[in-house]
């Protein structure tokens, strides 16, 4: 079967179009003419949106109209937006399918007040083509940050979207915004007067495999443009890639568990006696953490979105959490050859992780 129509979508060899059935229902959407209209319309315009990375510019006066108490006023920009939308959903889109095999890149974006980030593939030809996009509003809180902690946030909301694809394998992540080169990008210690959040968000990103690089705003079209969606609905969901990628993380879990000087059994039994990680793990598996978790749980919950359960060990983005009657077994074997502190806090980050580490 050369092609298939799967929930409003086209999916053939080349990659995912909107089914040509569907978008003439975009075609003859008529002109809003109340609040419920403008919902609706914009409903299938989110619904299509991952396709483009302009949208949000587009659709920014439909969206004021949803705001609460807002008059509604069907203006001739609103009229000009409206049919900019439609022009854009019946022009012909393509998102490429997600291939292991080829380089992934991620780029992420602030603006005053939203975020957006894309994921790419870059193809053999040297083009690069979108596999998705993603793109939220800040909150009244976000809207105060400063311009770095908002490029930070944007690194962090890009890699928890696009965390299927990415995690457990090398990809590029990029940023118009130089100075994260030297927090993110460096494998030295975040030094201890920076802001606490972007100290956060460092430990989240230690769980991926990355280089972070510097492109500037000219060349970075597809995020600063998603930066600049307010959107109205839920953040849209991103593209599920399940076998290739769960066998990818198992992989390099299974490694990391080899490279250490204790075994896979004795990590699960102890992993089982121990009550924080024990805890930790329950937590993990219902989904659901307390709202004021009190001493170390109030950190590991803050690094949760990097945390994960399998086989009855725990990790943290690609190292094994060992339990506390491990740790002088593990630390032993790291001074093993008499590293120096760097060279041994690498050693260690590359395979296991516990609080306070460092």
């Amino acid at each position: 079967m050369p092609r298939i129509r799967y929930l409003g979508f086209i999916i053939d060899k080349d990659g995912r179009r909107p089914d040509p059935e569907k978008i003439e229902a975009v075609r003859q959407m008529p002109v809003p003419r109340n609040v419920a209209e403008v919902r609706s319309s914009l409903g299938m315009i989110s619904y299509y949106g991952s396709f483009v990375a302009e949208m949000r510019k587009i659709r920014a006066l439909l969206d004021d109209l949803m705001k609460k108490n807002a008059t509604f006023r069907w203006t001739s920009k609103c009229e000009e937006a409206f049919q900019s939308a439609k022009d854009v959903l019946t022009s012909d889109l393509l998102l490429t399918h997600f291939d292991p095999s080829l380089e992934v890149i991620v780029a992420a974006d602030a603006s005053d007040y939203g975020i957006g980030a894309v994921i790419l593939h870059r193809m053999p030809n040297c083009t690069e083509k979108a596999i998705c996009h993603s793109s939220r509003s800040l909150t009244a809180a976000e809207r105060n940050y400063g311009q770095i902690e908002k490029e930070g946030l944007a690194l962090i909301f890009a890699v928890r979207n696009f965390h299927r694809y990415i995690y457990g394998r090398r990809f590029r992540l990029l940023t118009d915004h130089k100075p994260l080169l030297n927090i993110f990008g460096s494998m030295k210690a975040i030094p201890t007067y920076t802001a606490n959040r972007l100290q956060r968000w460092k430990l989240i990103l230690m769980g991926y495999d990355f280089g972070l690089e510097y492109r500037s705003t000219t060349a970075f079209g597809q995020a600063d443009a998603l930066s600049r969606l307010i959107p109205s609905g839920p953040n849209q969901t991103e593209d599920i890639v399940l076998a290739k990628i769960e066998q990818d993380i198992l992989t390099v879990h299974e490694a990391s568990i080899n490279a250490l000087p204790v075994t896979r059994t004795s990590i699960q039994g102890e992993s089982r006696k121990d009550l924080e990680i024990w805890k930790i793990t329950k937590m993990l598996k219902q989904g659901s953490w307390p709202a004021k978790p009190e001493g170390n749980m109030r950190d590991w919950k803050a690094l949760r979105h990097a945390l994960s359960a399998q086989d009855g060990c725990l990790y943290f983005g690609l190292g094994i959490v060992i339990s506390k009657s491990l740790r002088g077994k593990v630390l032993k074997q790291l001074h093993k050859g008499h590293p120096g502190m760097t060279r041994m806090k690498m050693l260690a980050r590359g395979y296991v992780y516990w609080m306070n580490i460092n």
